[in-house]
């Protein structure tokens, strides 16, 4: 029986990071800048890649694009490009520790965010987008011991209710 409080529960996630990415686009400090949506997409996609697919991260990429001041069809790209990327070296980075797996989203978040304020022709320091990788990434640590947690009950409940009846 597939779970569908896990999809629920995943899709759910995503829109609420959506909606605080949309929200708190507009920060006028660009090393406070939180990718709330990057960061649980990269969060869900190493968990459970077989549900995410890049339409997903195609149509939440749209809706970012057109909420923001953003040149329609960057984020789109950028983030199928992402989740292809993450689905295809899975079996990879999912061997690596929590601190190899910071390290690597410090440069992937670098990468995005280079390309997303290049194209949209932004002005940026590269201290400062690094600084902002950085604490995207201590960030990503917290959502992950988080999700870690909150997920076990969404994967075992309906489990838990047969052992109960």
């Amino acid at each position: 029986m597939k779970n569908h409080f896990l999809k629920l529960y995943i899709y759910l996630t995503l829109i609420i990071s959506l909606f605080l990415q949309i929200i708190f686009t507009n920060n006028s400090n660009i090393i406070l800048h939180i990718s709330f949506l990057l960061l649980t997409l990269i969060y869900w996609l190493l968990e459970y890649p077989y549900i995410i697919n890049i339409t997903t991260g195609f149509f939440l990429g749209l809706t970012i694009d057109l909420f923001t001041n953003n040149i329609l069809g960057i984020y789109s790209l950028v983030l199928s490009i992402l989740i292809y990327f993450l689905s295809s070296n899975y079996k990879l980075i999912i061997n690596f520790n929590i601190i190899y797996k910071m390290l690597f989203i410090i440069c992937i978040l670098y990468i995005i965010h280079m390309i997303i304020y290049f194209l949209n022709s932004v002005e940026f320091n590269y201290w400062n987008l690094f600084l902002q990788s950085i604490f995207n990434s201590l960030i990503w640590i917290i959502i992950y011991f988080c999700f870690k947690k909150i997920s076990f009950m969404y994967k075992n409940f309906p489990n838990k209710r047969k052992n109960i009846l």
